[in-house]
């Protein structure tokens, strides 16, 4: 597979992932971000929820947003449950 080279201001590569600075905070952060919404809904277990989020971090996805809003706080809780145990 050909791959074209990034221009220094369009990020950082780290394997299949880009990697950009968060704005003026210096952080470097995916540049695919994962939300939270989804996660919570009754259609989706708990289970296949955490296994999404550990697949996005093992894929190196580090921007992740969520609220206490989405789903009566579900999304958030699952999301707190998939970072425990090493995956923070």
């Amino acid at each position: 597979m050909h791959q074209i080279p990034l221009a220094s201001s369009a990020g950082t590569r780290k394997g299949d992932m880009l990697y950009r600075k968060l704005g003026r905070t210096g952080e470097e952060v995916s540049a695919i971000g994962m939300g939270g919404f989804h996660l919570g809904q009754h259609a989706l277990t708990e289970d296949a929820s955490i296994r999404l989020i550990r697949s996005a971090i093992d894929r190196g996805i580090t921007f992740m947003d969520n609220s206490w809003d989405y789903n009566e706080g579900q999304s958030e809780i699952r999301m707190g449950k998939a970072l425990k145990d090493g995956y923070r």
